[in-house]
């Protein structure tokens, strides 16, 4: 493997210069052009260069995140990705959750390599700083908090709202076992009145989900309600039918001993 060693012309360090001492995170073509003083063309045809370079990261059509040279020669920064998310995002609606989430409140062992994020407009998903920014477009924002990360504020679903964003999608983090096992982890720090309130929010699947998961897990439980039809309890899993809860109107594709598997290995 041959590894690259750039070197950087007058320009191109006149502009990571400027761009490190005014700490500037995202930058467009026709802002570094305005910045260095030169002509838009020339500006694009910079910002290329130094995105074959790694000094620039494209985020989205004419949109690009400076690399400082802290990063190191491969452009990997040492900031975490949830900094970067907030560089990017700024006052925009959104916060974190499913999955990456999950591993924030240590609700679970896995590691994620993708950050996941609620939105209310399409985003296109890319790459930065050995992640996937992967963007899930929802309806209405749930409920999230802010959180001091490396003194930047990101916003990240309470842990309220991360399970009901997860039984509305078991497919973004895990499926249903993942999700019983985070709610059991998270069953000292929930707020079950707050729960309670922002399930009545929720879809009537996840009500559903919700009111089989406490009472398998002996946790304060919901109140019944009439229901009508059927709904999987695990959507992301096979379809096969395993058994069935009248009392929560779910088809079980998964069994009781299957969902508390992770128990046994505690």
């Amino acid at each position: 493997m041959v590894t690259k060693n750039f070197r950087f012309g007058e320009l191109e360090t006149k502009m990571l210069f400027a761009l490190e001492e005014a700490e500037v995170s995202l930058i467009t073509s026709a802002e570094l052009a305005k910045m260095l003083k030169i002509s838009k063309n020339r500006a694009n045809k910079l910002v290329w260069q130094l995105v074959r370079k790694k000094r620039l990261l494209r985020i989205r059509k004419g949109v690009f995140l400076f690399a400082p040279m802290k990063a190191g020669p491969k452009g990997h920064w040492s900031e975490e990705a949830f900094v970067l998310l907030a560089q990017v995002m700024g006052n925009k609606p959104y916060y974190i959750s499913f999955r990456t989430a999950m591993n924030y409140y240590e609700l679970t062992e896995q590691i994620p390599w993708i950050t996941q994020i609620v939105v209310t407009q399409r985003r296109r998903s890319f790459e930065a700083v050995g992640t996937k920014y992967e963007f899930i477009k929802v309806d209405e924002l749930g409920k999230w908090q802010e959180e001091s990360i490396s003194g930047k504020r990101v916003k990240i679903a309470t842990r309220e709202q991360l399970i009901l964003d997860c039984l509305a999608h078991p497919e973004y983090c895990g499926g249903i076992e993942e999700i019983a096992k985070a709610l059991w982890n998270a069953r000292n720090e929930l707020d079950w009145g707050e729960l309670r309130i922002l399930v009545l929010k929720s879809k009537e699947v996840v009500w559903r989900r919700l009111g089989y998961l406490l009472e398998l897990l002996k946790l304060p439980s919901l109140k019944i309600k009439k229901l009508a039809g059927w709904r999987w309890l695990d959507p992301s899993d096979l379809k096969t039918i395993k058994g069935k809860s009248a009392r929560w109107g779910l088809l079980l594709n998964i069994t009781e001993k299957e969902l508390l598997k992770w128990r046994e290995i505690r």
